[in-house]
Formats: structure tokens, C-alpha cells, sequence
């Protein structure tokens, strides 16, 4: 192509303008023009350029003509050429005027003239066409010109005919700029040619020679002296790198290269690499190992290329290294294409493990060779416990021990048949549980359908068969929910065809299911219709027939008969199932049995009027009132009694309870009913009180109100009911009643008070008597003749002794009611206690009764009035015995135990017990007929005088017990 434009005649700038213009014309723009006037002026020079310029020119000239004399389109057209050949000329001038490259393109054009017989610059075309395979020389030429016209350099390979007529493989790099046919003896010969080869070859003439021969095969190759100074390098090299022989051997300090010195071929060297390739050079101009390295050159349009170095140093006859040859093969493309590659197995790699499933492959023979991350992860396996001992696959180590089988034959079908594998198992998981998995595999076949591979993929589908599990548990429950359900489910199409019934619906109508004459929508509809009630028929069609035109819910109560012929009541409804527009799908209806349900509400109904008449009828007032206490109902007898109704008292500012309970509480009894009322309503406890009411005539009436909490199933109150009943005449009469009870009281005292007195004479009136006898005596004894003094004196002792006999008593009975401590004494409370039941013993065998008596041992002695406590004991005693009926041959127990700072005694009888415990203390109270009342009340005195304690409390299996406690200290020991 260069020595082609070198010998072009000026017809073919005509002829290039005359393809421009024919463009123009023809598509109306200029643009197409550009292309073929920039290549000329690239490589055009001397003669052609001068024409080039001068077309250029006369195109000008004559487009600005035409838009002067031409006006309308025709002056546009013109003026669109003028810009174009001035924009032209512009890339002209650049080109032409740019040294650098217009000196390299001359010097190459120069340099590489051929010298091949058949002409100057090419590889004859008998010569191409016999060496290259004819189906590879197409893509040869394509691969040349691709690389010529758009500078990027080609890497192609076809096949070479070798000497013997074979062919081998061989491959083409196609750069712009430089031939690759070349005559090596012609060239060497030229010393005077300093661009290209060194003026003084000297001993690398030999090398020389070898770059040469490497130039006419591969296109680029050099040569340098044994210390590293190029004595010769291609001009493609030299273009590509846009460095000259001179440029890349100037050194750049004082030191040579083999020295460690910089030269300038290493400016052209990548910054990363520069220090390595010339280390490794260096390395090698010593020892004259080969020179093999990869890095990356500075090409002329500025960018790095990797490149493939490879030198081989030439020796003399004497072994001695005279110089180096290699070549320098463009790889950037194979690197590219390396680190793409690299970088997309990396991602595929990446995928792969990262993608959520087990990815494997196996041989076209079922031997496993590789396995993804996840699955090593996962199960725990290896590509090594995947094998049986001869290579193939072994599962059993990663399947669950009732699928070995299965997992066996399957793979072994579809390594025999090809078919893909697929198969669901349990797969042993690294934690030593098992999940469900699912295997698919299918096999890689070449182009002539042989199977090369097998890929497979393990999806963990755990929660899949789990969900599917359930899901088919769940129909099943559900379906059997919708047989088991106590209702009738059906199903209608949008025009009412039934289309399903559920089991018990079919059971209740009594559908033979065996009966395949009919379908089962026609079936369905033959039992429904003869089912229907014939009362009910044409209601329940003409409801049907308007709900499935309107599309409203269906709603109806009717008579449907049971396969037994009886007529049951049937709730039924029925709600359309719509789509996205609002059409109708299907008909989803219930039917429940209601008959149980009506004839239970008839009976309540009919309970309900008899309960109303009931409340109506009892002599009772009956209301109930809201959780908050308003009221809500009043009996008709409450309604006549009060003379208002419920809402009569609905007034602003207050509530309907208050308004009512203002209205018919007495005044006196407001605040006490409201207190109690408002308690029960805020606690919930029953509300019980004696009041007034206001009856509707205006008197105030007495009744007893009673109301209790209704509650529901969690405990909540949901309504207060209450009664209330007049007891005006019970008060009146309970009022004479207290009266006469409390003179009957005070006649009871004064009588009581009576026999005390008598009690406390007859106690007195011994000793007096005593006193008054022995003073009697005193005086005969003292008026004899003579006197007996001695006699006298003795009866005077016995008279003071009765005097403080007399004195005694009346100083015990003060003693007791002024609670001192007079007479008091250490005393063990057990002899007391066995003296009192000494006493009682006849009384006890009497009535047919015994007394046990328990005593703890190691019981303090006690300060206290020995003979008080003995009446206390006795009275305690007598009363017990008193309370047990002879008939029950009852035991009396007295029981005295320590109790912390106390003695406490027990006496516990197996009687009625008591009524009221609290008042048997009280003064002349007494449960017997003829008691006075004074028994247990002097008892409760003498105990707490002593610094005890007297209660009564009933006994949990029957009777009664009395208890007391006495302090271990005294109390005058206290108050010291």
C-alpha cells in the first residue's frame, strides 16, 4: 500500500476528488470526502502531495464561484463544499507539518523498500497464495487491512505450508506501518542505513543477521552487543515505540548498562516493570542465560502494551558471546484477555459458591470432579469422600440410608441413558441432621451428542416439603373440618347450579354418590329442590333468584327435609365470591341446622313469661341495675309502690341513681344508704340494709333491700339485682319487742342483783354468826363467878378469827371488782386445776360424763389468787358439763400448755357450741333457763385482773371451747 502511493500518478488524486464530489452530490454532505483526503495526505509526498494541494485549490475555487453566481440551494450546496475542503486542507496542514511523524513514515517508507526479485516493498503473490492455506487467506487479508486502517494491531492464525508440504499452525500479528517480508542479506549489506542498523556491527553481525530472519517471520525484532547496546532494531519497533536506534542506547548517567547504569530504552519501559526487566537483563548479559520476561512498553500514542521479550545471545567459535538477537511479540491483547478470563472465572467462581445451591459436576462416566463451596460447607464432604476407592461416585457418606437405593439406580439410569437426574432425598447435613433436598442434573454433550460432563445442582428444599406437608395436613384437616363441621357448606356457580356439597349435607339429604347417570351439579339440584319444604319453595327461589342478579348476600330461614323424611328449620347464607371487576365466581352458603335451636328459644321465651310473671306475682319489690349502679328495670308492684318510672328522675346534672335514691330514701337514711351502695358497687359485695322508703302517697315506708352482683364467665359484673321487702309492721312490732325485753333486762338485773347480795350475806353471814355465838359464850365465861378467863381467851381468838373470816370475804368481793392484787401468792397452776376437777368429779359421774386433763410438763409456779382461779376453773367446768347433753356420753378436756410468755388452759366441752361467742361475757347474759348471767363475766374479771385473758370460741368438729391465758410474770413483778 506505501510504495503503491509512492508511484501513484496524479490521475489518482482525480480520480479520489472525483469520488468525493460524486458523494456530495449524490447524498448532499461533504463529510464522506474527508477520509480518503486525510489517508493522502498521511502518506502522500513530493509530486501526488503537490497535486493533493492543488485539487484542493481548484475545489475551492470553483465551489466559491458557483456560490457567487448560484443563488438559492445551489449556493448552500456550494458552500458546504467550500467548508469542507477548508476543513480538508486543515487536516492537511496538521499532517504535513507534523515532523516527528511525517520523519518516521518517510524514514520507514524509505527503509523498507523491498528487495524481493519480484518488486520493491510486498511478498510476490504467487509466493502468499501458495504459502497460506487457501481457506485461511481471507481471513489473513481482513486481518492486514483491519490492522492498517484503524492502527489497532491484529492477532491472527492460520495455517503455513511447510517445505515437505504440510501445513501447521501458525500465528500473524498485524501492525500498521511496516511489511513482513524482508531481504536480510540486502539490508545487512547497507552499513550506510543508521536508522535502522548501527554504523560499526562489528561482532553482532551475527545477531544482526538473527534479528533479521526473526524480522521477516514475526515483524519485530532487534539485536544488541554482548553489553546490552542495540546494534539493531526493525523500523516497525522503532515506529511503534516512536524511539530511534540513537534514543534507545543514550545513556542517562555516568555508568554503563550492565554496570547498573539507566539507558534510554528504559524511559519506554512501564515504572512497575522498568527496575525487574532490567535486573533480569543485566542478570543475563552476565551469565548468558536465555532473556524470557513480560512487561509493559510505551507505545508512540501514548499508552502501555504488554510485550513478550525473548533473546538468545550468538557466540563465537570459542563459545565467547559476540551479541544478542530476540523479538518482541505484542501480547497486551492475550493479557487483557488473561485478566478478563481470570477475572470472569473469578466471578464465576464466585457465583458459583455464592449462588444458594450445590453445585457439582461429574465426568461423562459419573466420576465426581468437582464440587462448589456451598455444598462442601454445607453436607461437610469433600471431592474425596464423594469417591469410591476406584474413583466413582459414592453417596453414601451424603444420603440418608433409606434413599441409598433409590439414589443408586436412578444415577446409574442416567449415566447409562443420559437422561437427566432428578430426585428428591434426605441429605446428611455437616451437623449431623438431614434436610430434604432435590437433585437435578443434566449432561454436557459435544457436537456430535457424545455426553463430555455431567452438571448438577442440590437445591435444599427442607422447608419446601415441610410447608407442603403441612399444607397437605392443613387440606386435610380442613376438609375434613368442612365434612365434620355441624352445618351444611355448599357451593352454587354464578348462575346457581350447586356444585359441591359438603359430607354431612350429603348425609342429611340422602345423595346417592354412586348414581353416575346424572352429574353431580344435576344431582344436587334434584335433591335440594324435592328437599325444600313446599311452603317454603317459592320464598326460597324467588330469594335465591334475586340475590343471584343483584349480587346482595343471601339471608333466609326455611323448612329442609332429612332423608328420614322429617322437616328440619335451616338458617341459610350465602356470600359471593367476586374477582378484581367485581363478577361474580362462585356462591359460598351455609345452611345450619336450626330446629334444637327455635324449639329451645320457644321454651325460653315461654320461660321468660313465666318467670315475669312470677316476679310480678311475688309479695317482693324486684329492680336491677347497670354494673354502675343506674337502674334499668323495676317490677310493675316496685313501679306502683314508687308512683314514677325509670326515666322520670333522667335529670341534667345528677344521674338517674342519684335523682331516684333522692326521691324514695328517707333524709335520715340518704347518707348510710349511699355509703353502703357506693361500697358494694365499687367492691362488688352484696349490698344488704334496713331503710325508709318513700311510697307514692307520700308515707315513709320501712323495708328491708337486698342486692347482689350478676357476673359472667370471666368473674365481670354485668348487672346488680335486688329486692326489697316491707317490713313495716316487723319494725313496729320489733320495737314493742326491744321494750318488753329491756324491762323483762331490768327486772332480770335487779333479781340477779338480788341473789348476788343474797350470795355475798350467806357468804358474810357464817362467820358473823360465829362472831355473834363465840361473843355469847365470851360473856358467860367472863360474868361466872370466878371468871374463866382462860375459856374467855379462847373464845375471843375464835371471835377474831371469824371476824376475819368475815372480813376476808368482804375484802375478796372488793378485791375483785377494784382488780387488786390482795391475796396473791406463787401457787402451781396444776394442783389448782386438779383440785378443781377433784371438786367436779361427782357432779361429772352424775351426768354420766368424765374430764381428762392434760398438763405439759415443767410449767412455771404462778403469782395469783389461789382461790379465785379455783372458782374460775370450776365455773368453766360446771358449764361444760351443763352444755353436753347426757345422752352423747360426752368427755370434757382441760388442757394447760406454755405459750410463750403465758400459761394458757383449755377447757373444750362436745357440745352444742355456742351462737353468739362474743356475748356469753356480757353481764346477766346466760344460755341456760335459770342462770343469773354473772358466771362468766366475774371469770372474764378475775383473769384479767391477773393480767390475763378470757375468750370462747367454737371447736371445728362440735362444742364449744373456753380459754384463758395467765402471764408467767406477775403483774406487780412488771411494775416494779
Amino acid at each position: 500500500m506505501i510504495a503503491a502511493l509512492h508511484r501513484t500518478p496524479p490521475i489518482l488524486v482525480s480520480l479520489t476528488l472525483a469520488v468525493g464530489l460524486l458523494a456530495y452530490w449524490l447524498a448532499g454532505t461533504t463529510i464522506g470526502m474527508l477520509a480518503p483526503l486525510g489517508a493522502l495526505f498521511l502518506y502522500a509526498r513530493g509530486y501526488l502531495l503537490r497535486s493533493l494541494w492543488g485539487g484542493l485549490l481548484a475545489a475551492f475555487a470553483g465551489a466559491a464561484v458557483i456560490a457567487i453566481l448560484y443563488p438559492g440551494p445551489v449556493r448552500e450546496s456550494a458552500l458546504s463544499l467550500v467548508a469542507s475542503v477548508a476543513v480538508a486542507a486543515c487536516i492537511g496542514a496538521l499532517i504535513v507539518r507534523d515532523p516527528s511523524r511525517r520523519g518516521a513514515r518517510d524514514a520507514a517508507a524509505q527503509r523498507q523498500e523491498p528487495v524481493h526479485p519480484g518488486g520493491r516493498g510486498a511478498i510476490p503473490d504467487d509466493v502468499a497464495e501458495g504459502a497460506i492455506h487457501p481457506d485461511d487467506r481471507a481471513a489473513i487479508a481482513q486481518a492486514a487491512a483491519y490492522a492498517f486502517w484503524t492502527g489497532v494491531p491484529q492477532v491472527t492464525s492460520y495455517r503455513l505450508r511447510q517445505p515437505d508440504g504440510s501445513y501447521r499452525w501458525t500465528e500473524l500479528r498485524a501492525e500498521p506501518g511496516y511489511g513482513v517480508s524482508v531481504d536480510v542479506d540486502a539490508m545487512v549489506s547497507r552499513p550506510d542505513d543508521r536508522w535502522t542498523v548501527a554504523e560499526s556491527l562489528g561482532e553482532t553481525v551475527q545477531a544482526v543477521q538473527a534479528a533479521k530472519v526473526i524480522e521477516s517471520l514475526h515483524g519485530k525484532a532487534w539485536a544488541f552487543d554482548a553489553t546490552g547496546k542495540f546494534t539493531y532494531v526493525t523500523p516497525a519497533a522503532q515506529i511503534a515505540i516512536d524511539m530511534a536506534l540513537e534514543d534507545l542506547n543514550r545513556r542517562l548517567g555516568e555508568r554503563e548498562f550492565i554496570d547498573g547504569g539507566e539507558v534510554g530504552w528504559m524511559r519506554g519501559v512501564h515504572p512497575d516493570d522498568v527496575d525487574g526487566a532490567a535486573a533480569t537483563l543485566r542478570h543475563c548479559l552476565k551469565t548468558g542465560e536465555p532473556w524470557n520476561i513480560e512487561y509493559r512498553m510505551l507505545r508512540a500514542t501514548g499508552h502501555y502494551v504488554w510485550h513478550r521479550i525473548s533473546a538468545r545471545p550468538t557466540r563465537d567459535g570459542e563459545g565467547r558471546i559476540t551479541g544478542w538477537f530476540g523479538t518482541s511479540i505484542d501480547i497486551d491483547v492475550y493479557k487483557k484477555t488473561e485478566a478478563a478470563l481470570r477475572e470472569r472465572e473469578k466471578h464465576l467462581e464466585q457465583l458459583i459458591d455464592t449462588v444458594p445451591a450445590m453445585i457439582w459436576s461429574m465426568s461423562s462416566e459419573g466420576r465426581p470432579i468437582y464440587l462448589n463451596r456451598r455444598i462442601m460447607e454445607v453436607t461437610g464432604a469433600t471431592l474425596d469422600t464423594v469417591k469410591a476407592s476406584d474413583g466413582s461416585l459414592s453417596l453414601k457418606k451424603m444420603i440418608h440410608p433409606n434413599f441409598w437405593e433409590l439414589a443408586e439406580q436412578t444415577f446409574t439410569r442416567s449415566v447409562v441413558t443420559g437422561a437427566p437426574y432428578n430426585i428428591k432425598y434426605l441429605q446428611h447435613r455437616a451437623g449431623g441432621s438431614y434436610r430434604w433436598t432435590q437433585t437435578r442434573a443434566e449432561p454436557l454433550r459435544n457436537e456430535a451428542g457424545k455426553i463430555i460432563r455431567w452438571y448438577g445442582v442440590s437445591v435444599d428444599i427442607h422447608d419446601l416439603i415441610t410447608t407442603q406437608t403441612e399444607l397437605n395436613l392443613r387440606k386435610q384437616e380442613l376438609t375434613r373440618l368442612i365434612d365434620l363441621v355441624p352445618s351444611f357448606l355448599w357451593r352454587l356457580t354464578p348462575t346457581g347450579a350447586p356444585n359441591f356439597f359438603n359430607r354431612r349435607f350429603i348425609d342429611f339429604l340422602g345423595i346417592d354418590e354412586g348414581n353416575l347417570e346424572k352429574s353431580q351439579t344435576e344431582r344436587y339440584a334434584a335433591a335440594l329442590k324435592a328437599a325444600i319444604h313446599p311452603d317454603d319453595a317459592s320464598r326460597v327461589w324467588a330469594e335465591i333468584k334475586d340475590c343471584l342478579s343483584s349480587g346482595r348476600p343471601y339471608a333466609m330461614r326455611y323448612r329442609l327435609r332429612r332423608h328420614d323424611g322429617v322437616y328440619r328449620w335451616m338458617d341459610g347464607r350465602a356470600e359471593p365470591l367476586l374477582d378484581d371487576d367485581g363478577g361474580i365466581i362462585q356462591w359460598y352458603g351455609l345452611s345450619h341446622d336450626i330446629d334444637d335451636q327455635l324449639r329451645v328459644e320457644e321454651a325460653l321465651r315461654e320461660s321468660e313469661r313465666s318467670l315475669r310473671q312470677l316476679v310480678e306475682t311475688l309479695p317482693a319489690l324486684i329492680y336491677c341495675a347497670a354494673p354502675n349502679g343506674e337502674p334499668i328495670y323495676r317490677s310493675e308492684k316496685l313501679g306502683e309502690f314508687l308512683g314514677f318510672g325509670l326515666e322520670d328522675k333522667d335529670e341534667d346534672g345528677q344521674t338517674r341513681l342519684t335523682g331516684t335514691l333522692e326521691a324514695i330514701i328517707h333524709p335520715d337514711d340518704l347518707p348510710d344508704v349511699k355509703e353502703k351502695y357506693g361500697r358494694s358497687l365499687a367492691t362488688g359485695a352484696p349490698y344488704a340494709m334496713k331503710h325508709r322508703l318513700r311510697r307514692a302517697d307520700g308515707e315513709y315506708r320501712w323495708v328491708e333491700t337486698r342486692t347482689a352482683a350478676m357476673r359472667n364467665a370471666e368473674g365481670e359484673i354485668v348487672q346488680w339485682n335486688g329486692i326489697c321487702f316491707e317490713i313495716e309492721d316487723q319494725v313496729r312490732a320489733q320495737e314493742a319487742l326491744t321494750l318488753t325485753q329491756e324491762r323483762l333486762a331490768r327486772a332480770a338485773q335487779a333479781a340477779s342483783l338480788a341473789e348476788l347480795s343474797a350470795s355475798i350475806a350467806h357468804e358474810v353471814n357464817q362467820p358473823l354468826a360465829a362472831v355473834v355465838a363465840n361473843s355469847h359464850a365470851c360473856q358467860r365465861w367472863l360474868t361466872s363467878d370466878p371468871p374463866n378467863l382462860e375459856r374467855a381467851q379462847k373464845t375471843i381468838e375464835r371471835i377474831i378469827r371469824d371476824a376475819n373470816s368475815a372480813a376476808d370475804v368482804v375484802g375478796r368481793v372488793r378485791a375483785l371488782f377494784r382488780q387488786t392484787d390482795q391475796a396473791r401468792n406463787l401457787c402451781p397452776l396444776d394442783a389448782i386445776l386438779h383440785e378443781a376437777r377433784d371438786l367436779m368429779t361427782e357432779e361429772a359421774a352424775r351426768r354420766r360424763m368424765r374430764i381428762e386433763v392434760e398438763v405439759e410438763a415443767g410449767l412455771p409456779s404462778l403469782e395469783l389468787d389461789r382461790i379465785q382461779i379455783q372458782q374460775v376453773l370450776v365455773n368453766l367446768i360446771r358449764n361444760g358439763l351443763e352444755a353436753m347433753e347426757p345422752a352423747r356420753r360426752g368427755v370434757l378436756r382441760v388442757r394447760t400448755l406454755r405459750a410463750g410468755d403465758f400459761v394458757r388452759t383449755e377447757v373444750r366441752d362436745t357440745g352444742m357450741g355456742l351462737g353468739a361467742p362474743d356475748k356469753v361475757f356480757e353481764a346477766f347474759f346466760s344460755t341456760k333457763p335459770n342462770g343469773m348471767g354473772m358466771g362468766l363475766a366475774i371469770s372474764r374479771t378475775i383473769i384479767e385482773t391477773h393480767g390475763g385473758r378470757l375468750w370462747a370460741e367454737n371447736n371445728q368438729d362440735g362444742g364449744a371451747a373456753f380459754i384463758f391465758t395467765l402471764p408467767v410474770e406477775s403483774k406487780a413483778d412488771h411494775d416494779r
